[in-house]
């Protein structure tokens, strides 16, 4: 192992207790089991190997690493050897990054009539040739992961920069304080009008790139940390548009157009594709995991006017009914008119949720679902319930 990686991993060759239980660690990695460690250090020797022989960072190397773990002539076994796949797959996306912001730069000097048509063809050669090496869908969803990834450190970045008091202020968000309401929980109305109400200032850009952003859905622990958009009467736009409006089969986040973000129905929908790349709610599996849903239940939702908090109650499968079929729909619940529909909103999550049957919802509660495909059934959906506490 090279001087790097030594400094990099710490190995505990005797393993630790931890609750009775002995585990061993490599650097920042756990692991349960002595074959699991074993993977493990395997993973490390052949990572010390290729770091030995090769400049990793040179973009035709990395193309050849990824190919050749690609199509499984380089093995890994443990997390070491997929946050190295990984890594190996960060450098390309910014290698290809690059290659495109140059080609923009060449286009608009071709615009100007500057004589930059050779070098413009030999950026698009070589992108072509790394595209061709590391798969066209592989390539741009890394590319859409990095993306989406600059646009939450940019809103982070103004959140930070903007903190109610640090400028003295008024954001506008006094005006939505979360209470619940003293009338009846099914007299919905829409009492606050939104164009009396500030953008909080870490949106004030994303609304500018696209108007139809109505807030930003983290879910800690998983990857989901993303702009969510709302387009007028239109549940189909964004199944196949990015927050860009360019065609993109990743879609976008989105919230369904029957709901109001300002004056919250009893139910707020957000769906999302599941995709195999884990971009969107490629994710949100993970709570099909009962340990996980246990430990991760907060979920925060910002529209552009406020902050809120979710605690996450219910975890559920189900699926898209024909026409005909009388099945519950949870996908068609926004508004509970009266006891009845909401007793039956709570009754059908119990009954297909997949831990406890016993839901923490009252009437008064304020609900957000997240909705995406799953593949335990024909037309199968997955979909996990919160309340809002924030």
């Amino acid at each position: 192992m090279d001087t790097t990686l030594n400094d990099q991993f710490h190995i505990d060759n005797k393993g630790h207790v931890e609750n009775g239980v002995t585990k061993f660690t490599i650097g920042e990695f756990t692991f349960d089991t002595f074959h699991e460690y074993r993977d493990a250090q395997e993973d490390i020797k052949k990572i010390s190997a290729i770091h030995k022989e090769l400049d990793v960072h040179d973009p035709e190397v990395a193309v050849r690493i990824y190919t050749l773990i690609r199509d499984g002539k380089i093995h890994f076994k443990s997390p070491v050897g997929q946050q190295f796949t990984d890594h190996i797959s960060d450098i390309l996306a910014d290698q290809n990054v690059d290659l495109l912001e140059d080609k923009a730069v060449v286009d608009e000097a071709e615009k100007k009539g500057k004589p930059s048509h050779v070098l413009g063809i030999a950026l698009i050669a070589l992108a072509a040739v790394a595209f061709s090496y590391f798969g066209v869908s592989e390539i741009e969803d890394r590319l859409t992961a990095k993306k989406y990834s600059k646009l939450a450190e940019d809103t982070q970045s103004t959140a930070v920069a903007t903190l109610p008091g640090d400028t003295g202020e008024d954001t506008g968000e006094g005006s939505l304080n979360y209470s619940i309401s003293a009338t009846s929980p099914f007299a919905w109305a829409p009492t606050i009008n939104r164009d009396n109400l500030m953008i909080l200032p870490e949106y004030e850009a994303l609304v500018q790139k696209n108007p139809d952003t109505v807030g930003w859905l983290t879910v800690p622990g998983t990857d989901i940390n993303y702009p969510v958009v709302q387009k007028s009467e239109d549940n189909d736009y964004y199944l196949n548009h990015s927050f860009e409006g360019e065609d993109d089969s990743n879609g976008a986040l989105f919230v369904d157009y029957r709901c109001d973000i300002v004056n919250e129905h009893s139910n707020t929908i957000i769906y999302g594709h599941n995709m195999n790349s884990g971009l969107m709610f490629g994710n949100l599996d993970a709570y099909l995991d009962q340990e996980y849903y246990n430990t991760h239940k907060k979920v925060t939702f910002n529209t552009i006017y406020e902050h809120r908090t979710y605690e996450i109650v219910a975890v559920c499968l189900s699926r898209v009914e024909y026409q005909d079929d009388n099945s519950y729909r949870y996908y068609n619940f926004i508004q509970a008119e009266n006891q009845a529909e909401w007793d039956a909103f709570v009754n059908n999550v119990s009954r297909l949720s997949i831990f406890s049957k016993k839901i923490d919802l009252t009437e008064t509660d304020k609900v957000l679902t997240l909705s995406t495909c799953n593949s335990y059934t024909e037309d199968g959906r997955l979909f996990v319930v919160a309340k809002r506490i924030e």
